[in-house]
């Protein structure tokens, strides 16, 4: 591997969000080997900021990508690196064919897998179908996502990791302190960090809520994160008459926090990557709850490192919820820590970081 040649390097996301979360710190490594990186999302901190419209077919995408193609055609990068679905799909799209970049995807998670709805799976394959032609190098972060690259054969070469990696981070607020503020005292507290959306399927937890709380009355259920479907869960909340023990804090910096002062965590995701809030909860030596989706199934060993259900099965989620809060079932303890070991940052970076190089520089 070649790594003493400076190579100008586009490192790009939908948003600084997402760069900001897990990716400084790979950043950090290219550019301390001797590479020029510069980044391309929408956001403050950005090289080149662009306004990505979420929805994957917006006309506002039109502009976006003629910005961008400017942009490649200006800056001459030797290597494009790129994370999340929509920016992969429309920097490749507006990439030119001849001269190009190498084009390194790193998939987060696939959103056409088993796990949606059919006709959309077949749309955005052939979306990216679209797209494979100007796609060297795929790296995937779980088994389904690794399997489904290579039945397609989306990239020339695909691999295998860890994910970025995720830490359990340093206690900012004390968890009883969270537990006062927030209803928690002398309750049975669950709760999920994400984004509020349709595929974190909060709406399912909600709903799970209201039928939970005859048998487990002291149930407290708090949601940490914004996003678009926030408005929608609230008035979902009030209509079920759930809005006292169902809690919305809002995005939070302190969220491994609300974490370490949970009782059960839980998810309800359709579909996932490598799931970060996970991964702390496995660090703060949380039971977890969650759907028996890709990204959740690589992460817990059902009845060692925590609990599955079948995706949308509610009978299921509220029976093993009792079963958690009466005491009848547990996870190890050992397992908890080895399936968080596994996929914490200090253990993955390396490796990811030797991947990220050898799909950017290896011919």
């Amino acid at each position: 591997m070649k790594m003493t040649e400076n190579k100008k390097i586009l490192y790009a996301a939908s948003n600084m969000r997402h760069i900001n979360n897990f990716h400084l710190e790979y950043i950090a490594a290219l550019r301390d080997m001797g590479h020029t990186v510069k980044v391309m999302a929408s956001g403050e901190g950005a090289d080149f900021d662009i306004p990505f419209e979420k929805k994957l077919f917006s006309p506002k995408n039109t502009a976006c990508r003629k910005k961008i193609r400017k942009i490649l055609l200006d800056e001459r990068f030797d290597v494009i690196i790129l994370n999340t679905s929509l920016a992969a799909f429309h920097i490749r799209f507006a990439c030119p064919r001849k001269k190009r970049p190498k084009i390194v995807n790193i998939v987060h998670g696939y959103l056409f897998s088993e796990d949606v709805n059919p006709i959309k799976r077949h749309l955005l394959l052939f979306v990216e179908r679209l797209v494979r032609g100007k796609t060297d190098v795929i790296i995937t972060m779980n088994e389904a996502d690794y399997a489904i690259a290579t039945k397609h054969r989306l990239a020339k070469k695909v691999y295998r990791s860890r994910g970025m990696g995720a830490v359990a981070r340093p206690v900012k607020t004390p968890p009883e302190a969270l537990r006062t503020e927030f209803l928690g005292d002398g309750r049975f507290v669950m709760s999920f960090v994400g984004e509020l959306s349709a595929r974190k399927n909060q709406q399912f937890l909600i709903r799970a809520h209201k039928r939970l709380l005859p048998d487990v009355p002291e149930a407290l259920l708090w949601l940490i994160g914004e996003g678009g479907e926030g408005d929608r869960l609230r008035e979902l909340a009030r209509e079920l008459g759930v809005s006292e023990s169902v809690i919305f804090t809002g995005s939070r910096s302190d969220a491994c926090d609300f974490i370490r002062a949970t009782d059960l965590y839980v998810s309800a995701s359709s579909i996932e990557g490598m799931p970060f809030n996970l991964i702390e909860a496995l660090g703060c030596g949380r039971t977890v709850l969650a759907s028996r989706v890709k990204g959740h199934t690589d992460l817990i060993a059902n009845g060692e490192s925590g609990f599955l259900y079948d995706c949308g099965d509610m009978d299921g989620y509220l029976r093993q919820v009792v079963e958690i809060y009466r005491g009848q079932k547990a996870p190890i303890a050992e397992k908890i820590a080895e399936s968080y070991e596994k996929y914490e940052k200090h253990s993955v970076f390396p490796e990811t970081l030797g991947i990220i190089t050898e799909a950017a520089f290896n011919d």
